[in-house]
């Protein structure tokens, strides 16, 4: 495995990391995948996935990162099914950085389209003015999307999941088993490339689809019901009347 930002001389196929394996029969959408793609064909950009897993009544883990994956194989493809073994690995999508249009082609070609995730339409909407939202597989990584992938992973960091023996916060930091990961957050900055961040950025946009979608949801239940509460009180009030 590559668990460092310098590689040198070391080969950059790299290896898939299991942290933790799925759980049996894990419902569909516990787990998510993101994956940021190699941009070209010749060169020393390497591809990162991790697979992110959510909240799940009475498991142990929660909110944290299970598998992962940095490298780059000499066949574009190969990069496309690691991405494709984890999703069926952890019976889940894959969100991806759409700028790489043969990430589609592959999972098209396969008849895996079912594989990947739509684009997240709730979080661009919240995050990009004006925006014309359609209906796409994957993501296309915009200034106004890339400042609020920052601040989401700056929330998930931050969150207080436990407390130590000594009653001192434990934090998702904290769980985190990624030594590249660590890296890449330390050293970030706007202009640099930072893959498994990128991928985590991915991840962070469908659990924010996740946890907007369910306030768009009782948000409707909630107009329903005071309507339905509105029309009891006028019938109430009616039949006072006489």
């Amino acid at each position: 495995p590559i668990t460092s930002m310098n590689y040198e001389g070391i080969s950059i196929e790299g290896a898939l990391v299991i942290y933790e394996y799925p759980i049996p029969n894990a419902p569909r959408g516990l787990y998510k995948i993101g994956y940021d793609p190699v941009r070209q064909d010749l060169g020393t950009s390497l591809c990162a996935i991790i697979v992110y897993k959510g909240v799940l009544q009475g498991s142990y883990t929660r909110d944290c990162i299970v598998a992962e994956y940095i490298g780059r194989k000499l066949n574009p493809d190969d990069n496309h099914l690691v991405a494709e073994m984890f999703a069926e690995l952890y019976n889940t999508q894959v969100m991806y950085e759409n700028e790489v249009p043969d990430v589609k082609t592959y999972f098209t070609r396969r008849r895996l389209l079912h594989l990947l995730a739509l684009q997240p339409d709730a979080v661009i909407n919240k995050s990009v003015k004006k925006s014309t939202v359609a209906r796409v597989y994957g993501c296309h990584m915009t200034p106004q999307l890339k400042d609020a992938g920052e601040r989401y992973i700056n929330t998930w960091l931050k969150e207080v999941i436990d407390f130590d023996e000594n009653n001192m916060p434990i934090t998702n930091l904290d769980k985190i088993n990624s030594l590249r990961l660590i890296e890449e957050l330390l050293q970030y900055n706007k202009k640099g490339n930072f893959d498994l961040i990128s991928s985590l950025i991915m991840c962070m946009f469908q659990v924010q689809e996740e946890v907007l979608g369910k306030e768009y949801k009782e948000s409707c239940s909630n107009k329903s019901a005071k309507k339905l509460l509105s029309m009891m009180n006028n019938l109430h009030k009616n039949n006072n009347m006489y």
